[in-house]
């Protein structure tokens, strides 16, 4: 795919070579090398004889449907792309700007197609809640403020980590790890409204402090899995969901299946209003996006002092992610931080 839909191509590949070798699977493989050459007829034929062999998921059809649209086929593109949105694609901004797909836009179907997505759309965005419905809240363990690992060496070995080892993190580590993420510092009296409890670890412009933080436990010794989003003011935990999310979480990221082996994710949304309502779209396009750097590497340095390794997610759909985690309808999702022990010897 020439431009954005590269992602979805990525993990739709990534996913399949998971998978044990089988007939499905051989066939995937194959198509996605006839589609590596420009070989697009070949790519969407070998798609179509995967499909009478398996079941695929939303963005492998997405990747036939692209094949066939390159190869002159639009009806059946836009019969696969169809059958993408069934399983579940939402990306409509990838849709249309995926110049793969130019061949459809405006012609038959697509219209209504994209009309079929929009409905689908606004009926998800109108189940968000505008506020956090609370189930409980955790007080967490008080962070260290120094350590045994300089903040150089811990830049010197950082690394984006990918494979983990199985055993449990502590609540004290996820303590520390959402204290550096986004802790507070520094309080005051009469410090105004929007700095919502004091100065914290990550700067932000004009201290509005557009981020918010959730931590996706699944594998932490002392905390039932489950979604909690993080209070800096009180250093707690306020719990949204129980369960085991690694699934839903894994498959809102393109199905990047390597994050289950982590113990916990933090998940970043934005409330751009925070930032909008002061600096207008400059808040939105650049200094939200400065915030969530700050804070995302402090997750970096602090893994590294740990002896746990990360490697920050941008790949995912964004309707997906924000109802995985059951974010507000003022959020908009970032990142997704998948946390975890380094096996011994691996920091790739």
């Amino acid at each position: 795919m020439k431009r954005c839909g590269i992602a979805v191509f990525i993990a739709a590949m990534a996913f399949v070579s998971a998978l044990a070798a089988g007939e499905f699977e051989d066939l995937v493989k194959k198509a996605g090398e006839h589609y590596r050459a420009g070989e697009y007829r070949a790519s969407g034929e070998t798609f179509d004889l995967a499909f009478k062999a398996g079941e695929p998921g939303k963005n492998l059809y997405y990747t036939a449907a692209c094949a066939w649209s390159l190869a002159g086929e639009n009806g059946r593109a836009l019969e696969l792309l169809g059958k993408a949105l069934d399983a579940g694609f939402l990306d409509r901004k990838i849709l249309i700007e995926d110049t793969d797909l130019e061949s459809l836009r405006g012609g038959d179907g697509w219209n209504e197609m994209m009309a079929r997505l929009d409905g689908r759309i606004a009926a998800m965005e109108a189940a968000f809640p505008a506020e956090l419905a609370v189930l409980e809240s955790i007080d967490l363990p008080e962070p260290r403020r120094d350590g045994a690992v300089s903040v150089e060496k811990a830049m010197a070995e950082r690394r984006s980590v990918r494979r983990y080892s199985p055993e449990p993190i502590a609540v004290a580590d996820c303590s520390q790890l959402l204290w550096a993420a986004y802790g507070i510092t520094l309080t005051r009296e009469k410090m105004p409204d929007f700095v919502r409890g004091g100065l914290r670890t990550a700067p932000s412009a004009g201290a509005r402090y557009p981020l918010e933080i959730y931590l996706v436990a699944w594998n932490v010794s002392g905390l039932p899995q489950g979604i909690y989003r993080y209070e800096s003011n009180g250093h707690k935990l306020q719990k949204i969901a129980a369960g085991d999310f690694r699934d839903p979480l894994a498959a809102a990221c393109l199905d990047q299946d390597w994050l289950k082996g982590a113990a916990v994710a933090i998940v970043y949304s934005a409330v751009f209003e925070r930032n909008t309502a002061k600096y207008g779209e400059r808040g939105r396009e650049r200094y939200v996006c400065m915030d969530l750097g700050h804070s995302g590497e402090n997750v970096y340095l602090q893994c590294g002092s740990l002896g746990m390794g990360t490697c920050a997610i941008g790949a995912f759909t964004d309707l997906d992610l924000k109802r995985v985690i059951g974010m507000t309808k003022a959020e908009e999702p970032l990142y997704v931080m998948p946390v975890g022990r380094i096996e011994a010897g691996n920091r790739q």
